[in-house]
Order: structure tokens, then sequence, then C-alpha cells
């Protein structure tokens, strides 16, 4: 389990990544390079980024320090029952399916069974996304629905 302060390390290639909880700012641009493309800084700035229970976690190169893996949790409840909603998660496209989603993912699952309070995970994942979600122990709870300028999507849920 991780506590707040604590940070994980993987490998990924022959490149370490820490995995760590991360400011605002450091994940911004990530957020909108890869899920935001072609739209303005803002609309990759999300309602609750700023509110003090909104948890923000990345991935970063050792060597650089680089921002290469971020998602979001904010205190969003779940069909009336109080949970955590990920959002904005996004990986350097270079460095997609090399097992730092799933391992920031686990990290932050062990954050949440650390620090207590709403263990139910919920997101709207993109349809791409949904096998990795699955595979990490999520399920679909929805139909198809759209975001406009952003696609088609499913909520899934999860409890850790």
């Amino acid at each position: 389990m991780t506590a707040p302060d604590e940070t994980a390390e993987i490998v990924v290639g022959a490149r370490p990544v820490t995995l760590r909880r991360a400011a605002l700012a450091e994940i911004l641009p990530l957020r909108h390079r890869e899920l935001r493309p072609g739209l303005p800084v803002a609309a990759a700035a999300f309602e609750g980024d700023d509110a003090t229970a909104t948890r923000h976690f990345g991935a970063f190169l050792a060597e650089t320090g680089e921002n290469v893996g971020c998602l979001s949790l904010m205190a969003a409840p779940w069909r009336g029952e109080a949970a955590l909603q990920l959002r904005g998660m996004a990986t350097r496209a270079d460095l997609a399916r090399r097992g730092i989603g799933s391992a920031l993912l686990r990290f932050v699952e062990a954050d949440v069974r650390a620090t207590g309070g709403p263990r139910l995970l919920w997101c709207n994942a993109r349809l791409a996304a949904v096998p990795f979600y699955e595979g990490l122990g999520w399920t679909v709870a929805s139909p198809r629905f759209d975001i406009p300028s952003v696609g088609p999507h499913h909520v899934m849920v999860r409890r850790c």
C-alpha cells in the first residue's frame, strides 16, 4: 500500500519510471497533448481539478523528470454512492502499451486503500480503453454514450 508521500518505481524498456502523487501543473500538459489535441489547453482542465479532495498522479521518467503518464481522482458520487471518479488518464503516445498505465492505476488503487474514503472508483472510458480497464478488473456499467468532441464511451466501475 502507498501513503500520500510514497512513490513506486517501474522499468519501461531500460528506463526507470517513478509513480507518485503530482501537482495539476505537472500533468496538465500531458493530459492536453494526449486527450484534447487540437483544442485549447483549457479543454484539458476539468471542473474539480483544484478541489482539495482531488488527487493527481503521474508517472515520471527518472532520468529527466518528464511526465509520461497521468490520471486524477475526484470525489464524485456514482448512483448515489460515495465514489471517486477517475479522469484524465493518459500515457505519452510513444510509451503506450508498455505497462505505465496499468502500473499507475494499481498505484492509485493502493493509495485509495491506504488513505481511506470511498473505495468505489468509476470513469467514463473511451471505447478503445474498455479492454484495458477490463483487464484490470473494471466492469462496464452503462450503455455506450457520446461525449461531444471526444467520442463514444462507457461508464466503468471498480471497487478497490
